[in-house]
């Protein structure tokens, strides 16, 4: 039976597969773009379409397409595998447990769930009400159909007796949030009764949650009620509708978000493909990062109010320092756009088009109720607008809204921009983390992954390794400089790998790249290192003569040995604090000797 991994491979290229996630621009033989992984102004990200590899050279990260799948999705690897193989039509058989982890298993759990109340939804006669209610709000059978809505039957445990017969455990059906375990006789019943179900999907199309919308008026019940945070499911990082819309904010280069279930189905029905609800108006970091990946381009959708603005503002915060670019769709007073679009979807076309940047419509709306030839006012919309002003990182956009700002009030733009300097510069979580991440140090995880940022002994030794990869008459002279054993290698796998290259190389008395293949052993992870570290050698190195090769891979090796002797010396230095605290003569005598031999030796070094 063919490998299942190597046939995902075989179907699906790595360059289209992230075009799904980045914009990609070809750079020669590769292509590039700025890291996902990272902030960057210049793209360091690079993709080899001939080795279907990716690797940054600013955050260090790469690997092959399912690399980039659970570093783009946070997922293990066997879900990784489920998504790509769905994606290439390739059929997973067997019961490798690698591949029916926990998560995995949840999401079988959920989408029998889906399957479930779809079907409830179109046969059973208690969902007549049900189908006359979506019909009613002018959603057809087709649409139906394709955002899998359902209902969930009036009883305690349909469900659950439904998905025990298909293998799952009370456990399992709890963990999926499917139900709830009663704290009186510690049995479950259904989380979900008598409601029309939403099932929320992923960007790849896997449902992992649901909306539940009762259509009875009960003082004690929620109108709506979604599935609790799970394992698959977390709602702040989820948009409703996206597995949907995601090639269309691709096309369109544009994400309009609105707040409701309804309000999606009804705009994809009337051929508004782009359209996503990120359930709330306030934008999460989570959502915005989610939405970058298919354009920088949102069109926020809700009431043209006040309140309506203040709602989004901790979105918009968020996403004006992701450097998205931000317009308002203002809406009729009194409708949602569900509403507009069944009654004129051409209006709902022409304020799309016609909406406004994000800080035009705040201007307008803050500004509309105040009396700006009172000083009062004045303050008042100056405390509103500037701590909005001040989050453009780009000083183009902010010095137009502090002009702009400035003439509204009629005083001095210095003025303005004195009150801009003294506003505290709010920071989103994605910074208050990276700045975390670089005071924790400098750790290596394993199987190469880096926790913070790469050491630069880490890197450094990737760099050697790359270019041997064009340079391996070089691996004598490494060898020579860097034991197997050495400190500088921190990282298993390149231990391993290192120590292969050195087998290889006393097997066949020199080092030929285009003959080692690790995939011949069965180590994908060795292989997908060494193609890894082929990619960046291309990169860094395609270009120089042999001799610049070789100069370089001294100064490279210089650098080693540098490295090597300070990390010597801070050792030294430490045992001659402590022979300096007992009064050990003779020891004092021995470690002074060595540090200055090896401090004449690092100056040598230059």
């Amino acid at each position: 039976m063919a490998d299942p991994v190597q046939e995902i491979k075989d179907r699906l290229n790595i360059v289209e597969l992230i075009q799904e996630y980045i914009p990609l621009k070809k750079a020669g033989v590769n292509y590039k773009a700025n890291c996902p992984f990272h902030n960057e102004k210049t793209p360091s990200f690079t993709v080899s379409e001939p080795k279907q590899f990716f690797h940054c050279f600013g955050c260090q990260k790469g690997g092959d397409l399912f690399t980039f799948v659970q570093e783009m999705e946070q997922v293990e690897f066997p879900e990784a595998l489920r998504m790509l193989a769905q994606k290439a039509n390739v059929e997973l058989r067997g019961s490798n447990p690698r591949e029916h982890n926990e998560r995995t298993r949840l999401l079988d759990c959920l989408s029998k769930a889906a399957e479930f109340f779809s079907t409830t939804f179109a046969q059973r006669t208690e969902a007549e009400h049900v189908r006359r209610y979506i019909a009613d709000r002018g959603v057809t059978e087709e649409t139906a159909t394709l955002f899998q809505l359902g209902y969930s039957l009036d009883s305690w445990d349909a469900l659950l007796q439904t998905l025990k017969k298909a293998g799952f455990t009370d456990t399992e059906i709890e963990k999926a949030g499917l139900s709830i375990r009663s704290p009186k006789t510690g049995g479950w019943y259904d989380r979900f009764r008598g409601r029309v179900m939403f099932p929320i999907h992923n960007a790849h199309g896997n449902v992992i949650g649901f909306g539940a919308r009762t259509l009875e008026a009960h003082p004690k019940e929620a109108k709506y009620i979604n599935s609790p945070q799970t394992a698959v499911y977390n709602k702040s990082a989820v948009l409703y509708g996206l597995h949907l819309a995601k090639q269309a904010i691709q096309r369109m280069d544009a994400a309009v978000v609105v707040e409701g279930y309804m309000d999606v189905i009804a705009a994809h029905q009337a051929k508004f493909r782009n359209v996503v609800a990120a359930s709330g108006t306030a934008l999460t970091e989570e959502q915005i990062r989610l939405l970058k990946r298919y354009s920088s381009n949102i069109i926020l959708a809700f009431d043209a109010d006040t309140a309506g603005l203040h709602a989004a503002w901790r979105g918009m915060q968020i996403a004006i320092q992701q450097g998205m670019n931000i317009k308002v769709l203002a809406l009729p007073a009194g409708l949602d756009p569900d509403d507009l679009i069944r009654q004129d979807p051409q209006e709902f076309r022409k304020r799309a088009i016609e909406a406004k940047p994000f800080m035009d419509y705040a201007f307008d709306t803050i500004l509309a109720p105040l009396d700006l030839t009172n000083v009062h006012h004045k303050k008042k919309a100056a405390a509103e607008l500037l701590p909005m002003i001040a989050l453009f990182p780009d000083p183009i956009e902010q010095t137009h809204y502090v002009k702009l700002l400035a003439n509204i009030l009629e005083v001095n733009d210095e003025l303005i921009l004195q009150r801009l300097k003294l506003k505290p510069q709010p920071r989103s979580s994605a910074q208050r983390q990276k700045t975390a991440s670089v005071q924790a140090g400098n750790a290596v995880g394993e199987r190469g992954k880096m926790i913070g940022r790469p050491s630069r002994d880490f890197v450094l030794f990737d760099r050697i390794l790359a270019l041997l990869t064009l340079y391996p008459e070089g691996f004598s002279e490494v060898r020579a400089v860097i034991p197997q054993e050495s400190e500088l290698i921190q990282d298993s796998l390149l231990q391993a790998l290192y120590k292969s290259l050195e087998l290889f190389y006393n097997q066949h008395g020199s080092l030929q790249p285009q003959a080692i293949d690790f995939h011949n052993d069965g180590n994908v992870a060795l292989a997908a290192k060494w193609q890894e570290l082929q990619l960046i050698g291309e990169e860094e190195y395609i270009h120089n003569t042999a001799q610049q090769r070789a100069e370089e891979l001294r100064k490279l090796l210089d650098q080693v040995k540098r490295s090597d002797i300070k990390r010597r010396l801070t050792r030294l230095g430490r045992d001659l604090q402590q022979a300096e605290k007992t009064h050990d003569v003779v020891t004092i005598e021995k470690l002074s000797q060595d540090f200055a031999e090896l401090t004449n030796a690092l100056r040598s070094l230059g």
